[in-house]
């Protein structure tokens, strides 16, 4: 028994589908055994020489039912959550987690953007831990009372998920399965997440904080005081900064709608790279990015040693290089995503 081209993806796509709604603990066993049984399925329907086409393989499919359908069984009986609630649990960490979090982050980050905070170090980290509190007791909450109804109230809607199987069981399109994603377009959502996140925080600054921000930090006297070193030539740039900051966001919210690197979002990335290199490369013909006034910080009480070791860096052109090296590795950055884009094409 053999397939083609066009059967291999189908099933690949099927199984990918499958592999979505099983339980994320021993999925890889899961989906394996699965791929397994059916094909000890279809070598005994078909002779070792017979071809299998993809209108074949889709009837053979049909057979099994939906990928939810495939993918039921494999949760177990004694859950704490019964199956019956698994979507809406589902629906609670996966689409309403996020967007409430998202939303308290955003208020949190304009609010303190306004309010232009005495202490930014402390304001952001109550910040996050105000995120993640929100995002643990969501779905904290929504699993207790999900567990107190499958304990307590077993006999809601007991049916109302098998019934809900069957009917998908008959109902699936072939369209409805995912698309194969190749490695290189794979992305992870938490790295998304804290892309958009740490984008955000960074235009805030840029645009709100960075005169109350920028600079070196140490704590005198039981207090964080700060002295700037950004001059009035690395401030120039700071409107174009923000717009390239602003574009990784885009990229990435468009990543985690499509769940893919997709060719608007590599586009993007290019289009954000280039922009990228032309700044740096603008900067590096700008003069004195960076400079340390000893006097300032002497007397706000910054210690000498410290205050010597950066002047000897200065002295030393050491933002030129650290510029040289980000010219280097975005440079080399932009080239792997244009590869990537011209094989992507090339595929379609």
């Amino acid at each position: 028994m053999k397939l083609t081209e066009s059967s291999e993806t189908l099933l690949s796509r099927y199984l990918l589908a499958v592999e979505r709604h099983l339980p994320y603990q021993g999925r890889k066993d899961m989906i394996t055994e699965i791929k397994s049984n059916l094909m000890d399925t279809l070598e005994d329907h078909y002779p070792a020489d017979e071809c299998i086409d993809e209108v074949r393989l889709e009837a053979e499919l049909r057979k099994l039912g939906s990928p939810r359908t495939v993918a039921a069984p494999y949760f177990p009986s004694d859950a704490l959550i019964a199956p019956q609630y698994n979507t809406i649990f589902r629906l609670v960490v996966t689409r309403l987690m996020p967007i409430v979090v998202a939303a308290v982050v955003f208020a949190g980050l304009l609010s303190f953007a306004l309010s232009r905070g005495e202490n930014p170090f402390w304001s952001l980290w109550e910040l996050v831990g105000t995120g993640w509190q929100v995002g643990v007791g969501l779905i904290g909450t929504a699993a207790v009372i999900l567990m107190v109804l499958s304990r307590f109230f077993p006999q809601v809607h007991p049916n109302k998920e098998w019934d809900a199987l069957e009917e998908d069981k008959e109902s699936w399109k072939v369209s409805d399965l995912p698309e194969l994603v190749s490695a290189q377009d794979k992305v992870q959502v938490w790295e998304l997440a804290m892309g958009i996140f740490f984008g955000l925080v960074a235009l805030i600054i840029w645009l709100f904080l960075f005169d109350k921000v920028a600079g070196i930090w140490w704590r005198v006297g039981g207090q964080w005081r700060m002295t700037p070193i950004f001059t009035e030539a690395f401030k120039n740039f700071i409107p174009w900064i923000a717009i390239n900051a602003g574009l990784g966001v885009i990229a990435y919210l468009v990543m985690l709608w499509k769940r893919r690197r997709s060719i608007g979002s590599r586009l993007i990335e290019i289009g954000t790279g280039i922009s990228d290199i032309s700044l740096v490369s603008a900067m590096l013909g700008a003069g004195t990015l960076v400079s340390l006034d000893k006097g300032i910080a002497l007397s706000m009480g910054f210690p000498a040693e410290a205050l010597d070791v950066l002047q000897n860096l200065l002295a030393h052109n050491a933002v030129h290089w650290i510029m040289v090296a980000i010219l280097v590795a975005l440079s080399i950055d932009l080239l792997a995503n244009i590869v990537n884009l011209v094989k992507r094409v090339l595929e379609r």
